[in-house]
């Protein structure tokens, strides 16, 4: 490989010693973080069918926390939400890789519009409806912060349902949305207990709600006392959505027939399967079980009863998504060659905000 004719080597050795050292330091973290990605992938579904075989005693009279059917939901009737599909990427040209599932929403919901929210359009968004925390939307320095903020007032201003990009629709969502007017899904069961040994984690992947539901308006005004949290989980994720839900719950009456109840889902209905790249870790730490805390013995043996072929189930006879894990925030440091296609030509009747707002 050579720059205008110039050898790298001889092109490295020409620098002084301090930027020879900066130079193999940003070189090895970008080795290291690559390394780490193939780590955490590599092997995950043999880790996956060893659960079964942890050295962990299950007790007779244990229940396992997951559901193995459907509730009871309408098959007919009109939508509690407005039939809006809601996606956000930095532009309207989106991974190629995203194809599939994208189209998969319009495919099953075919009377549903879709919009796409561009970076360009979150901005105009909020500098026109809410001007008062344009500062500090525009001072998040992660676009994965911004992309979480906007997907609440976004579900505020308009209603409907928002969806990450790496997540694919596996049947109508038409029979909770005729029963619900604001539902969010929760993490699988396992992975807050083992990662931060709490449990129930509510995932902002998947947020269905009506217009000016009091939860999104919650949220919305919660952003900026969060905003100082170092990590994005704590300031605008997942984490600050738990943690707001259950200031909300506190003080609301959550009665299903109630305007202000929102709906926590089992993680089943749109988190069917674990994230990959934590199975390594789960296996590694449930197999140390005389070092796991009460509750996280209680995952573990949860992992390792679900994963008995006794007990096995077709999850996807229950979900109404799949949730790909594909941590676009993260693989951003060591993408070198994605590929784009313009959402005009996946959904070629996608809305952008100067095409419908008022």
């Amino acid at each position: 490989m050579r720059i205008r004719n110039v050898p790298v080597l001889r092109l490295f050795l020409g620098f002084d010693k301090r930027k020879q050292r900066r130079i193999t330091v940003l070189i090895g973290a970008f080795l290291f973080l690559v390394s780490l990605h193939f780590i955490l992938k590599w092997d995950a579904s043999n880790h996956e069918s060893n659960f079964a075989n942890l050295d962990i005693d299950i007790p007779e009279n244990f229940v396992p926390v997951r559901v193995t059917e459907r509730e009871p939901l309408p098959v007919s009737g009109s939508s509690k939400i407005p039939k809006i599909i809601h996606q956000t990427w930095k532009d309207v040209d989106v991974p190629i890789q995203f194809s599939d599932w994208i189209k998969s929403w319009l495919s099953l919901h075919p009377d549903w519009e879709y919009w796409l929210w561009t970076d360009s359009d979150a901005e105009q968004l909020i500098a026109e409806k809410y001007p008062s925390f344009l500062e500090i939307f525009k001072g998040y320095t992660q676009p994965i912060r911004k992309a979480d903020a906007l997907r609440y007032f976004v579900l505020y201003e308009y209603g409907g349902l928002y969806v990450d990009m790496d997540m694919e629709a596996l049947t109508p969502i038409d029979p909770l949305t005729q029963k619900y007017s604001c539902f969010i899904g929760q993490e699988p069961y396992e992975h807050p207990i083992l990662d931060t040994n709490f449990e129930k984690l509510l995932i902002n992947a998947l947020i269905g709600c009506r217009k000016g539901h009091p939860f999104m308006k919650m949220l919305i005004d919660s952003l900026p006392a969060y905003s100082i949290m170092w990590n994005y989980l704590d300031s605008t994720g997942p984490h600050f959505v738990t943690s707001v839900f259950r200031q909300y719950e506190a003080n609301v009456p959550m009665l299903e027939d109630d305007d202000g109840f929102v709906y926590v889902t089992p993680s089943e209905y749109f988190y069917p399967f674990i994230d990959p790249d934590k199975l390594k870790y789960m296996f590694s730490l449930c197999s140390d079980h005389q070092k796991l805390t009460t509750l996280q013995l209680k995952a573990c043996r949860n992992l390792k009863f679900k994963y008995l072929p006794e007990n096995s189930i077709d999850l996807k006879e229950i979900a109404f998504t799949n949730h790909h894990w594909y941590h676009t925030y993260l693989r951003k440091m060591f993408s070198t060659a994605d590929r784009y296609v313009s959402i005009y030509l996946l959904i070629p009747r996608v809305k952008t905000y100067n095409l419908h707002k008022p």
